[in-house]
This record gives structure tokens, sequence and C-alpha cells, in this order.
């Protein structure tokens, strides 16, 4: 590594500016507490200078640990327990900072996909205008429309043909006219299921759906208000469609109360889940590192059970179950990038948590801990069926917090 302007031989002292321990002009570091001996004060060209130093230098502890976490299973872990610990980074602030990093590109992730969706709904909204020839120009799309009630296929071809951002907006469009199509069917099924209830049981079904006073409410046990006051409430955002909660309890009659409108909010966000499942992704990854920390010592006991004849200690078989799972948001994070770079066209997600993820623990269990292959494939199907147990019942405690507090 190329030496800062601050460790120069010139600059440094005979005594530790940290600790007072005495020093040799050849003592580039304070052999008691690791400060480098220098006494030039330190000036902003040297703090930056040797922040990136240290951060992009090939050599650097982080690249190094990167690196072989990434393309070598097992390795780290088994250098690291080895003594070889200052060669690599500690992994449990290592397994922090690379969550605190997954975290931060989750939340910028959600701020660009409100950016995006708000441009896209701005842009369908002047598409689908039945104004004169409507141009777009808001730095990514620029179309000429007819004007007509709905766009054609050939001018929704033409802006996807138009830029990146078109494809988006064409979807978009054309989401919505299947979603107003099946509007349109479940309303004319409604109503012939309608009239065949009322012909049958006449207006007492009728009256059932429409009307549930906060006076019938109040009459229940608590216990029975709050799954008739659910299904109520599901079955009247079903029909009428109104998210807003203050403005559904005007329609119904009901008090508005903070209870009332929560109570509401959670079943509209139930049936929007039911529409769209991948909105259980968006709940779940925020909470992923926090409920992977806290399995990793159940892992880890679990590990040392399983390998109770070999001489690991707990806290080494933790070392390798931090590395395991720091490689997976490590993975992540390149995941995420590649993403971003194609804008979504190529998504290996699943391909990693189907194939790499698995090989790569297999992976690891053998390079570190030194077994023969079916014995290590053996302890590999059983790990991986206590991991999917586990991940199972976070991922569940983790949906209903997350729609809890929602």
């Amino acid at each position: 590594m190329k030496p800062t302007t601050r460790s120069h031989i010139k600059y440094r002292g005979e005594e530790c500016l940290n600790c007072a321990t005495p020093l040799d002009v050849e003592d580039k570091y304070c052999h008691q507490c690791g400060q480098l001996n220098s006494k030039k004060p330190l000036a902003l060209k040297d703090f930056f200078g040797e922040f990136f130093s240290n951060m992009f230098s090939y050599d650097s502890r982080i690249w190094r640990t990167i690196k072989h976490l990434l393309f070598k299973p097992g390795y780290v872990s088994k250098h690291f327990i080895a003594g070889k610990r200052f060669s690599y980074a500690n992994p449990f602030r290592f397994f922090l900072s690379v969550c605190i990093v997954f975290f931060l590109m989750i939340q910028a992730q959600e701020l660009v996909q409100l950016f995006t969706d708000d441009q896209i709904e701005k842009a369908v909204a002047n598409v689908r205008n039945d104004n004169a020839d409507i141009e777009i120009e808001n730095g990514l799309l620029s179309v000429k429309v007819s004007d007509k009630d709905k766009v054609t296929e050939k001018e929704l071809q033409e802006i996807e043909e138009a830029s990146y951002a078109g494809k988006f907006i064409a979807k978009k469009i054309r989401e919505e006219y299947a979603e107003e199509i099946k509007q349109q069917e479940d309303s004319i099924l409604n109503t012939k299921a309608t009239d065949s209830i009322t012909n049958l049981k006449g207006e007492k079904k009728a009256a059932v759906i429409e009307s549930f006073t906060q006076s019938e409410m109040d009459s229940l046990s608590s216990f029975l208000r709050f799954f008739e006051q659910m299904d109520y409430y599901q079955t009247f955002y079903t029909t009428h469609k109104i998210s807003d909660p203050e403005t559904a309890l005007v329609k119904m009659k009901h008090n508005n109360t903070r209870y009332n409108q929560a109570l509401y909010e959670k079943m509209t966000f139930i049936d929007k889940i039911g529409n769209d499942p991948s909105i259980l992704i968006d709940i779940m990854l925020p909470k992923l590192p926090v409920f992977l920390f806290l399995f990793t010592p159940v892992l880890t006991l679990f590990l040392w059970l399983l390998y109770a004849r070999r001489e690991f200690t707990y806290m080494e078989h933790l070392v390798f179950a931090f590395h395991v799972f720091t490689f997976i948001f490590l993975s992540m994070i390149l995941l995420f990038l590649i993403k971003w770079i194609t804008f979504g066209y190529i998504n290996l997600t699943q391909l990693f948590f189907w194939f790499i993820g698995p090989f790569y623990l297999y992976k690891s269990m053998r390079n570190f801990y030194g077994q023969r292959r079916f014995k290590t494939i053996t302890k590999f199907l059983l790990v991986s069926f206590i991991f999917v147990v586990g991940l199972l019942l976070g991922v569940s405690l983790l949906l209903l917090i997350g729609i809890a507090l929602y």
C-alpha cells in the first residue's frame, strides 16, 4: 500500500500521542494501541486520502474478505479461526455493515420506485386524456396520441418503441384496460348473482351485505365483534373499492374512530396482498437482516450438535454461520445492482435462492468442516431443513408484525 503523508518518517515522534508509550523513530505504529505514529496535524487532504486509500486498496481486508467470501466458500471462516484474523474483517461487524448497506439499498429502491410510479401515473393520465392531440414531454417520452376515448393498440406499440419509459407506460395502460374489463365482467356477474339471491331469499341477504350498523356491532361480544367487523369491512371494500377509511366509515355510518380506521386499513391491505402477493416481499426484505441476526445463534447451536464429534467450539460455528449469511446479503446487493443496471430485465433472485445459495452452503460446509462428500450432503440436507423451517416461522412472524404495523 502506498504510504500516506502522515506516515512519513519526518513526522514520527518518540512517544505515542494516544497512550504515551515510548516509541522509536522506526516505529510506524504504536505497538501498544496500534495508532499511527505521527505528529503531523490532521488535514482535510490527509483525512480523505487515508480513508480512500484504506477503503479502495486492493490489499485491504474489506475487499479481501468480500472477494474470498464470494468466490471461496468456507475459506474465510477456516483461515479466520486458524488465527489469520488481521487479514479479514471482523465477521460480526462485517455482517452488520453489509446488512446496513442492504437496508439502505432497499430504502433507495423504494424511493426510486415511488418517483418512477408517480411519473408513470402522470404520463398515463396524459395519454388517456380525451383532449386534442397530446404530446408527452417528460424527458423520457415524446409521443402524440390521437383524440380518442381509448388508446389503440397501434398507438401503444408506438409508445413502447419511443423510449424505455414507454414500455412501462404502455404496460400500465394495458393493465388498466384489463382491470376495467374485469370490473365490468364482475359487475355483470354480481348483478346476476344478486338477482338470483333476491329471488331465492328476498331482501334478507341484501340487508346483511349492505348494512351492519355501529349499534349492531356494539351489541356483540368483543371477540365476535372483531371477526364480524373484519368480514364486513372486507366485503364492503370488495364491493365499493373505497380505499380512504374515513370516507368508507362515513358511507357505512360507523364511528370514525382510530380503531375502526386501522381495522379498515388492515382489511384493504390484506385485499391488496391477495391481488398482488409481491407486496409480501416488500414487507419481508427490510426485516430479513434482523431475523437472520436473531436466528444465527439457533442455527449455530444446531451446527454445534451436528458436529459434536469434531473439535469446533460454539464460537467457531458462529463465525461460519455469520460468514454464510454475509454471503447471502453480499449476493443480494450484487443482484440489486444487476437489476438496477438492466432496468429490471435481469432478475437472478430465484436462480440464487434455488441453485447458487444451496450450492454455496454445501461447498462451505465441505471446505470448512473437511468431511467426505456423503457426510457433507447428509448434514447439508439437515441444515437446509432446519434453515427452511426457521425461515418459514420467522417470515410468518415478520409478515404478521409487518401487516399489524402497516
